[in-house]
C-alpha cells in the first residue's frame, strides 16, 4: 500500500509555528516597554497629584484663616471694643479675641494695630503679652500690608512669608462694623486686625498626613533663580526663597518590582510551551499525512448513504417521519413517542390530517403544497398528546422521492408548546393584573382609549372612577403580605360586584383601583355608585380569623367635561383623588379646575422650598428661657423662618407640613439643628439651645447618626442640645419611636416634651420615653391669673413633672403676674414674651433676663 509524501504537512505546519514564536516573543517585549512607559507615567502622575493636593491644602487653609479673620474683624462689637476704644476685657476676659482662637486653631500671633501703626492689643501663643507684631515677626511687613488692604477695601486676605528661618501665614483686615446699623463708624483710616500661623515642622507633617503627602518639609536653601525640583513647590514669599518638599511615593518602580519578575517568568513559560505544542503538532502531521490516503478511501462507502441522510439534516429539529403521497405516515422517528406519548406504530398509515387539530388556513396551505409541492413550513400547530393534552409544534414539510421512487414528503416537528404557553402567559400578564385578575394599566389605557375615539353623545357622559384604599398599610405590617393579598382579591371582588357587569374594572398597583363607566349616567347615578362602593369597601374583612377594617377615598374625572384624552383624565382622576384623601378621607370627590391650579401652586412651593433649603433662605431667632431657681437666661429655643423671596417672611406653620409631606423635613431639620448648633457654640458657649423635631423624625432610624454628625460639626457639647417632640409624636409606632429616642439619648442629647397637655398620649409615656423635662403649653397659661381652677390645673401639671423628676417649663408668660404665680408654685423656667421676643442670637440679651413686653 502506497502512502502520499509524509513531508507535505510537516511543511505546512513548520511557517506558522516559526511566525508564532516570532510574534510571541515580540509581544512580550512590547509588554516589557509598555511596562516602563506605565511606571514612569504613575511616577509623573504621582508628582502632579501631589503638587495639586499642595496647592489645594495651602490655598485652603489660607480660605479657613481668612474666613475666621473676617468673622472676628467685620463686627460690630469688635469695633467698638477694639478701634473706638481698646477693651481688653471684652476682648481677652470675655474670650471674644482670646485662647480659643489658640487652642481651636492654632493661631499663634492675634495683633490689633491702631491707625497710628502701634500694636494695641496682641495675644501670642494663646496667652495676652504686650508685644507689637513687626516684633514678634522679626519683620516690618506693615507697609506691605496696608498697602494691600487698600487695594482690597480692607477685606481679609493673607500670603506667606519668611520670618526668622521659619514659613509664617499671616491674614490681615480692616475692623468694620460688619453691616451693624447699630454701630456708627467714626472718620479717621481704621485699625488692623492680623492673625498669624507658623507653619512649624510638625504642622508641614500633619498637613501632608491629611492629603497623603509624605515627609512634607519647608527648604530655605535654594537659591531664587535655580529651578525647583519635580517633588517640590515654589512659595510666593516677597522674594525670599521658600520651598516646600516631599518625598515621592515612586508607585512606578513599586509596580516594576511586582511585575517585570512576573511577565519573564511568563515569557519563559509561554515559549517553553510554544516549543512543546510545536513538536506535537509535528508528530500529528506526519500521521495525519498517512490517515489522508485511508480517509480517502472510506469516503466512497458513505456515498450510497449520503443522500437520505442530507435531506434528514437539512429538516432535522426534534422527530422525523415520511409520508406517501396522500400524506399517510409511513416511518415515523424514535423521538416521536417522548414528545406526543403515542406508540408510533398506531399511527403508521393515518393521515396527517387525523394528527393535527389545523384551522381552515393551515388545511388550505396543505392541500395547496400537496399539489405544488416544494418546502412548506406551519407555525402553530395545534394537536391532542395521548394524555389529551393540547400541544403545539411547528411542522416542516419537504417533497421527495422515496426509497423505490415513489413521490412523498419527509419532515421534521419541532415541539413548540413551552413557547406557545409563554406567549399566552406573557399577553395575559401584559394585560391583567396577576392576583386581583383585572384589567392591569396597558388593558385599562387601550380601552379607555378605544371608547374615547368613539363619537360621545351628550349623555350618558364617560366616568373614571379612581379608589385609593385607607389604612391598607397597616395590613401589610401586621398580618403580613399575605394577608394584604387577600384583601385586595376581597376588594377586587367586591368592586366587581358592586358594578354588575358594567364598565371596566383595573389595578394600576399597590392598593390604587379605577374604574371606566363609558355610560355612567347622571351625577346623581355616579354619586350612588360611589355610595355603594365606599360602603362594600368599609364592610369588614375577615382574613385568617382577622377582622379587618379598610376604607376607601374616591377621586371621579368626566369624559368629554373635563378632558377628552387619557392622559389627562387619569391626571384629573388622580388629582381629585389626592383632593379626596386629604380632605377627610372615606368619601369622593369630583374634578374641578381650580383643584389643578392648586396642585401647581403646591408643586412650586415645594421646588421653592427645597431651594430655600439649597440657598439659604432660611432665618433663625431664638426666644429665651429664664430660669427661675438661677434667675438668669439659661437656654434658648431655635424658630426657623422662611425669608421669601416673593412672598415675604413665612412661618413654620406655613411650610412645616409642606416638607412633611414631601419628604424634606430631613433636610430641614439637619438645616436648622446644624446652625442652631453653631450660633450658640459661636456666640452664647454658656447656654443650651431647643430644636423642635416633627413627629416623622421620629420614625427615621438615621436620626441618632445626623445628630452626632451635626454635633461633631459644630463642636456644640450634646449636653446643651435639647430635642422638643409633641405628646403626639409618641402614638404611631411607639416601639420604633423609642428606640430611636434612646440611641439619640445615648449620645447626651435632653429631651422635652413640647406643648405639654394638648395631646393624646397616655401618661405612662413619662415614664416609658427618656424625657428630661415638659413644656406646658400657653393655652394653660393664659387664664393663670383669672381663674382659680386654671391655676389648679397647672399646679396639678408641675406636681406631675415634679414627680417624675422632670423639669419644668411654663410657656406663653406674658405679664409680671404669671411670672410670678409661677414661681409660687415652684415652676422650674417661664418662656414668653414677657421674656423676650423671638430675636437673632448675637441680639439677645445675656444681662437683662426681663424685657418689655
Amino acid at each position: 500500500m502506497e502512502f502520499p509524501a509524509s513531508g507535505r504537512m510537516r511543511g505546512l505546519i513548520k511557517l506558522p509555528m516559526r511566525l508564532m514564536l516570532s510574534l510571541i516573543i515580540l509581544s512580550f517585549m512590547v509588554a516589557l516597554v509598555t511596562l516602563c512607559f506605565i511606571a514612569s507615567d504613575l511616577n509623573q502622575q504621582n508628582t502632579r497629584q501631589n503638587h495639586l493636593l499642595l496647592e489645594k491644602a495651602l490655598l485652603t487653609r489660607q480660605e479657613v484663616m481668612q474666613f475666621h479673620l473676617s468673622d472676628n474683624a467685620e463686627w460690630g462689637e469688635a469695633y467698638e471694643n477694639l478701634h473706638r476704644t481698646v477693651n481688653k476685657e471684652w476682648a481677652w476676659t470675655r474670650q471674644n479675641l482670646g485662647e480659643s482662637l489658640f487652642e481651636t486653631f492654632a493661631y499663634e500671633g492675634v495683633f490689633v494695630i491702631s491707625p497710628q501703626g502701634e500694636t494695641v492689643y496682641s495675644v501670642i501663643d494663646g496667652k495676652p503679652q504686650p508685644r507689637s507684631f513687626s516684633a514678634w515677626l522679626g519683620r516690618d511687613l506693615l507697609p506691605i500690608l496696608q498697602q494691600l488692604l487698600q487695594n482690597s477695601d480692607g477685606k481679609a486676605l493673607s500670603r506667606f512669608v519668611v520670618a526668622n528661618h521659619q514659613l509664617v501665614l499671616i491674614s490681615a483686615s480692616w475692623i468694620t462694623t460688619g453691616g451693624d446699623n447699630s454701630v456708627q463708624p467714626v472718620a479717621g483710616p481704621p485699625s488692623l486686625m492680623i492673625f498669624a500661623d507658623r507653619l512649624t515642622p510638625a504642622k508641614l507633617l500633619q498637613l501632608g498626613h491629611e492629603y497623603g503627602i509624605r515627609q512634607l518639609r519647608v527648604d530655605f536653601t535654594l537659591p531664587a533663580s535655580a529651578e525647583p525640583l519635580a517633588d517640590s513647590l515654589r512659595l510666593s514669599t516677597d522674594g525670599q526663597p521658600a520651598l516646600l518638599r516631599w518625598q515621592n511615593a515612586n508607585p512606578g518602580g513599586t509596580l516594576l518590582t511586582g511585575l517585570l519578575p512576573l511577565l519573564i517568568l511568563t515569557m519563559l513559560i509561554v515559549l517553553f510551551g510554544a516549543l512543546m505544542l510545536m513538536r506535537s503538532a509535528l508528530r500529528k502531521a506526519q500521521l495525519n499525512d498517512e490517515n489522508t490516503w485511508l480517509l480517502a478511501q472510506s469516503q466512497q462507502a458513505l456515498s450510497a448513504s449520503e443522500r437520505r441522510f442530507r435531506d434528514i439534516a437539512e429538516t432535522t429539529t426534534d422527530w422525523i417521519w415520511e409520508m406517501d403521497a396522500h400524506l399517510r405516515f409511513s416511518w415515523i422517528s424514535g423521538r416521536f413517542p417522548v414528545v406526543t406519548g403515542f406508540n408510533s406504530e398506531e399511527w403508521l398509515q393515518r393521515t396527517l390530517d387525523e394528527f393535527l387539530l389545523c384551522d381552515e388556513r393551515q388545511r388550505d396551505r396543505l392541500k395547496q403544497f400537496q399539489h405544488a409541492g416544494g418546502q412548506l413550513t406551519l407555525s402553530g400547530c395545534r394537536y391532542l398528546s395521548a394524555q389529551h393534552q393540547p400541544r403545539y409544534c411547528n411542522l416542516t414539510l419537504k417533497r421527495v422521492s422515496l426509497a423505490q421512487g415513489d413521490p412523498g414528503f419527509r419532515g421534521s416537528a419541532t415541539d413548540v408548546t413551552l413557547e406557545m404557553e409563554a406567549q399566552a402567559r406573557a399577553h395575559y400578564l401584559s394585560h391583567f393584573d396577576e392576583l386581583t385578575g383585572l384589567a392591569n394599566r396597558v388593558q385599562m389605557r387601550e380601552f379607555l382609549t378605544g371608547k374615547l375615539s368613539l363619537p360621545m353623545p351628550s349623555q350618558p357622559m364617560l366616568a373614571m372612577i379612581m379608589i385609593d384604599l385607607d389604612k391598607f398599610k397597616p395590613v401589610n405590617d401586621l398580618f403580613g403580605h399575605a394577608a394584604g393579598d387577600k384583601v385586595l382579591h376581597e376588594v377586587s371582588e367586591r368592586i366587581r360586584s358592586t358594578l354588575n357587569g358594567n364598565g371596566l374594572v383595573a389595578r394600576l398597583g399597590g392598593d390604587e383601583f379605577v374604574i371606566i363607566l363609558p355610560e355612567a349616567g347622571t351625577h346623581a347615578q355616579i354619586d350612588a355608585l360611589c355610595q355603594q362602593l365606599i360602603k362594600q369597601l368599609n364592610a369588614p374583612f375577615m382574613v385568617y380569623d382577622n377582622t379587618i377594617q379598610i376604607g376607601a377615598s374616591l377621586g371621579i374625572a368626566l369624559a368629554p367635561q373635563d378632558a377628552d384624552n387619557a392622559s389627562d383624565l387619569l391626571r384629573f382622576a388622580d388629582i381629585a383623588l389626592y383632593k379626596a384623601k386629604n380632605s377627610g378621607r372615606n368619601h369622593w370627590i369630583f374634578f374641578h379646575r381650580d383643584m389643578e391650579e392648586k396642585i401647581v401652586q403646591r408643586r412650586e412651593m415645594e421646588h421653592a422650598l427645597r431651594e430655600a433649603i439649597q440657598e439659604d433662605q432660611l432665618r433663625l431667632v431664638y426666644q429665651t428661657r429664664y430660669d427661675l431657681l438661677t434667675a438668669r437666661i439659661s437656654a434658648v429655643e431655635a424658630l426657623v423662618r422662611w425669608q421669601h423671596p416673593r412672598l415675604g417672611l413665612l412661618m413654620p406653620d406655613q411650610f412645616i407640613p409642606l416638607a412633611e409631606e414631601t419628604g424634606l423635613i430631613s433636610a430641614l431639620s439637619d438645616w436648622v439643628l446644624f446652625n442652631a448648633c453653631r450660633d450658640i457654640a459661636r456666640y452664647r458657649p454658656e447656654m443650651a439651645v431647643s430644636v423642635n423635631i416633627s413627629a416623622t423624625e421620629l420614625q427615621d432610624g438615621a436620626l441618632p447618626e445626623r445628630i452626632a454628625r451635626v454635633l461633631q460639626l459644630s463642636g456644640l457639647p450634646s449636653q446643651r442640645l435639647e430635642i422638643e417632640v409633641t405628646e403626639s409624636a409618641l402614638l404611631s409606632d411607639p416601639e420604633k419611636t423609642l428606640a430611636v429616642m434612646q440611641a439619640v439619648k445615648a449620645l447626651g442629647v435632653k429631651f422635652l416634651i413640647d406643648d405639654f397637655g394638648t395631646g393624646y398620649a397616655s401618661l405612662c409615656y413619662l415614664r416609658a420615653f427618656p424625657f428630661d423635662g415638659i413644656k406646658i403649653d400657653r393655652s394653660f397659661i393664659s387664664p393663670l391669673t383669672e381663674s382659680q381652677q386654671a391655676r389648679q390645673v397647672v399646679e396639678n401639671m408641675i406636681g406631675l413633672g415634679k414627680a417624675y423628676a422632670l423639669s419644668v417649663t411654663a410657656e406663653g408668660v406674658e405679664t409680671p403676674m404669671q411670672m410670678s404665680q409661677l414661681q409660687d408654685l415652684a415652676c422650674d423656667a417661664i418662656q414668653g414674651y414677657y421674656i423676650g421676643r423671638p430675636l437673632p442670637l448675637p441680639q439677645i440679651s445675656t444681662t437683662a433676663p426681663v424685657s418689655e413686653a
